[in-house]
């Protein structure tokens, strides 16, 4: 019984000296820019760094769907309408919203209108990692 307590003894201060020896997690804040002046909102980021988002231009009140990669801020146009918005992006950039009342999918460079179940508005939140 006295062997079985010290071993939990030892093993409780080896938890607690890794606790506190154990390196604090640092974070950094970034400026996305705003595609030339106004707003911008981050609305989705992936594990890679990738922000997605829409941006309010300065003298233009529609808002267009943006991509953040690699230190640049790029504009992902729009289904025709004169909107978009930037919701969600998954590991493998491919980025999902709407524009125009329909849900898009943005990948390899080009927006695709998701169309909608028979109704005349729809809406992407999201995108899993399988596209």
């Amino acid at each position: 019984m006295m062997q079985h307590t010290k071993k939990l003894l030892v093993a409780g201060l080896l938890l607690s000296l890794n606790t506190l020896t154990a390196q604090a997690t640092t974070y950094s804040v970034t400026d996305l820019g705003t595609l030339g002046g106004g707003d911008s909102y981050a609305r989705g980021i992936n594990a890679i760094g990738q922000v997605v988002g829409d941006v309010y231009p300065a003298g233009n009140g529609a808002n267009h769907a943006f991509l953040y990669s690699n230190g640049a801020m790029q504009d992902l146009g729009t289904l025709g309408g004169t909107y978009s918005y930037a919701t969600g992006i998954n590991a493998s950039g491919q980025v999902t919203g709407y524009s125009a009342g329909h849900a898009f999918l943005y990948s390899n460079g080009a927006m695709q209108d998701l169309g909608t179940l028979g109704g005349t508005y729809s809406y992407a939140a999201g995108i899993n990692d399988s596209g």
